[in-house]
């Protein structure tokens, strides 16, 4: 399966910065270190993706926030749960990506 078309990561994005704003930290200014469709349901409806990001708080502090986007548009329904423990992170993505088709890993981490 080509993942390429399927894509939403500009989409994706966006909704990490609304997110962010929503909850304490400057959206505009987050950095992504990596923002990647993680998982998918056939036919693209259901996405997951992986991410991690440098965001600055509104006290002027910086944390490296490790996340997880499920996008499900049949629903129009977004979920994103965010950590500063990647390991938390990585077992929300199991649970997340549990029955879809998985990607594999890239060649950058986390």
């Amino acid at each position: 399966m080509n993942f390429g078309n399927l894509l939403r990561n500009g989409t994706a994005e966006h909704d990490v910065r609304d997110w962010l704003n929503n909850n304490g930290y400057y959206g505009r200014s987050a950095k992504f270190g990596e923002l990647e469709l993680h998982a998918i349901k056939r036919p693209g409806w259901l996405q997951v993706f992986r991410f991690s990001v440098a965001a600055k708080t509104t006290s002027d502090e910086w944390h490296d926030l490790y996340g997880v986007l499920r996008d499900d548009e049949r629903y129009r329904r977004l979920d994103i749960e965010v950590s500063t423990d990647l390991t938390i992170r990585d077992e929300r993505l199991a649970e997340w990506s549990t029955g879809l088709i998985v990607r594999r890993r890239s060649r950058r981490r986390p």
